[in-house]
């Protein structure tokens, strides 16, 4: 089992805003933010499909 990562560590490749529209709904972690799909992320935040599409390949990226 791979160690999570706090999403603070992605903030070179993801704008702030971003990763505070994750905590917001308390996603603070890579791999709670990767639990969900692409339609429950946009739903719940207020970011458009495309950015959260770029923002799960980063995060995926570092599980690889």
């Amino acid at each position: 089992q791979e160690e999570d990562v706090d999403i603070e560590e992605f903030s070179d490749e993801i704008e702030g805003w971003i990763i505070d529209e994750f905590k917001r709904i308390g996603l603070d972690t890579a791999k709670s933010v990767l639990a969900l799909s692409v339609g429950e992320l946009v739903k719940r935040t207020d970011l458009e499909e495309e950015t959260v599409k770029d923002v799960l390949s980063i995060l995926q990226a570092e599980f690889e």
